[in-house]
């Protein structure tokens, strides 16, 4: 089902409008489950998003989950075109984001993500209907980091790993720094889009997609700015490969050659990102490397067909 080798963008966007219509309808229906994670309930909203004609009904879902800042809509690009590849995508919106509910303190004000993971499993004991079902893991940024601590706590539902610009890894990050990184990226970002829309035709496919998107809250909004400070703690102090160093399935780890907000680095340096993923991991399990040339940390907007492309790639090499 991969499309790993792709034609021009404009080809792209051609071929799958057809698929808009369908996807978008999944996307307007709001859907909400009740779970209750250390005692509190909580209304998570989701989405679940397939398209029936392409849908690979041997490989797992996949589980796609957003950085900071972002609800399910912020990723819903990159679960479009991951549905396009053929996989049913499942997009939450952790507690005090998008539409779900705001949590309690005692939810966020912790020193590490493992409420947040259990959102996700509490979700998906909500919504899967094979027993025994398991999923493929995609966090982006911060995401990355709530993944791989799920991947640690629920091997038995866990098919792989792909860690998409993964934050976390680094013991002590100084938080102003981490900041203006992530505004400098958003800048160049935006411009690189921008010029790139103006002759791929990228703009208007993308605005048909949105179209179908819900109004949701803002993750900065009165009640919520607390919850940011306070993951912005977790991301600061870096679990993410004591997590790896526990977890023994397969593992993908996908990054932005110009990403200057979690650069990479080289294999060879043995204090880059990459090559301290790789070391966490040791002989445990397989992990597949893939640095994206031309791109930056936002690999889940565009050109987000491209890196789908490169999941389902990987997603498959896992389910061999």
């Amino acid at each position: 089902m991969s499309n790993f080798e792709n034609p021009s963008m404009t080809k792209i966007f051609e071929n799958r409008k057809e698929f808009i219509p369908e996807v978008g309808e999944k996307l307007e229906k709001e859907s909400k489950v009740e779970i209750e994670v250390n005692g509190e309930k909580l209304n998570i909203d989701y989405r679940i998003i397939s398209i029936e004609s392409q849908e690979n009904k041997t490989g797992d879902a996949v589980v796609l989950l957003p950085g900071f800042g972002s609800g399910w809509e912020g990723i819903s690009e990159l679960g479009f075109s991951l549905a396009c590849e053929g996989r049913k995508v499942v997009m939450p919106s952790l507690p005090g984001y998008g539409n779900s509910d705001n949590p309690s303190e005692s939810y966020y004000k912790t020193d590490d993500f493992d409420n947040e993971a259990e959102v996700i499993n509490k979700l998906l004991d909500k919504i899967n209907t094979k027993e025994g079902e398991k999923v493929h893991l995609i966090g982006h940024s911060m995401g990355s980091e709530i993944v791989a601590t799920f991947a640690e706590k629920y091997p038995d539902k866990t098919s792989s790993l792909v860690l998409l610009n993964p934050a976390g890894i680094k013991e002590s990050e100084d938080k102003f720094n981490l900041g203006g990184r992530f505004i400098g990226s958003g800048i160049k970002t935006s411009a690189e889009y921008s010029i790139r829309s103006a002759f791929s035709g990228e703009e208007n496919y993308e605005k048909e997609i949105w179209k179908h998107i819900p109004k949701t809250k803002s993750p900065f909004s009165k009640g919520r700015t607390t919850q940011r400070l306070s993951e912005v703690n977790k991301l600061s102090k870096g679990h993410l490969l004591e997590n790896l160093e526990k977890t023994n399935c397969p593992i993908t780890y996908i990054s932005g050659e110009l990403d200057t907000v979690y650069p990479s680095g080289k294999e060879s340096d043995e204090n880059s990102q990459l090559a301290k993923v790789i070391e966490s991991v040791k002989e445990k399990t397989r992990i597949e490397k893939s640095v994206m040339a031309k791109l930056r940390h936002n690999t889940t907007i565009a050109p987000d067909e491209i890196v789908a492309a490169n999941i389902e790639h990987y997603l498959e090499k896992a389910e061999k």
